[in-house]
């Protein structure tokens, strides 16, 4: 079951002010594997952001996909989503992609988010809704990172 933070509006706000995006690169990376697997050098169709909290990635996104809907459990998180033309938000769980047809979907991402999922269960509705041969499903998160106070850094190292 997707777990459920973020619910606090002052949690939110400090969440979407904080919150690093991901470098242009990464998104191009998927652009072109999307591309080299369907043989067209067109946006991307329809992507679907899992665990979009108030929507990083799917801004990401939105310069590669005609469409983008991020997908959150926390109602705050989608009221504070980053607004875009393309891009459209709503409130609900990851392992129940039920308003989705089966083979519909050309990207699904996790942005750092999968440790909050069910994954068991989430991956079932990958599958089911994932354009069969073309449907590309993308997960990342951050790399270890380095602290600018070098003991606390040692520390933070020993739980790598």
């Amino acid at each position: 079951m997707s777990c459920r933070l973020f619910e606090g509006e002052n949690h939110t706000l400090k969440y979407r002010l904080h919150r690093p995006g991901y470098p242009k690169q990464l998104f191009e990376r998927i652009f072109n594997y999307y591309v080299d697997g369907s043989q067209t050098n067109e946006k991307i169709p329809l992507a679907i952001d899992i665990g979009c909290g108030s929507g990083q990635a799917s801004i990401g996104l939105s310069l590669y996909c005609d469409r983008v809907i991020g997908i959150d459990v926390s109602a705050n998180q989608i009221a504070h989503g980053i607004q875009k033309d393309n891009v459209e938000y709503r409130c609900h769980s990851a392992e129940d992609l039920s308003f989705l047809e089966s083979n519909s979907v050309d990207l699904i991402t996790a942005a750092t988010s999968l440790h909050w999922l069910n994954i068991e269960v989430f991956v079932e509705e990958v599958k089911r809704v994932l354009k069969p041969n073309i449907g590309v499903f993308a997960i990342w998160t951050y790399g270890m990172g380095q602290l600018d106070n070098p003991m606390a850094d040692t520390i933070y190292r020993e739980f790598d």
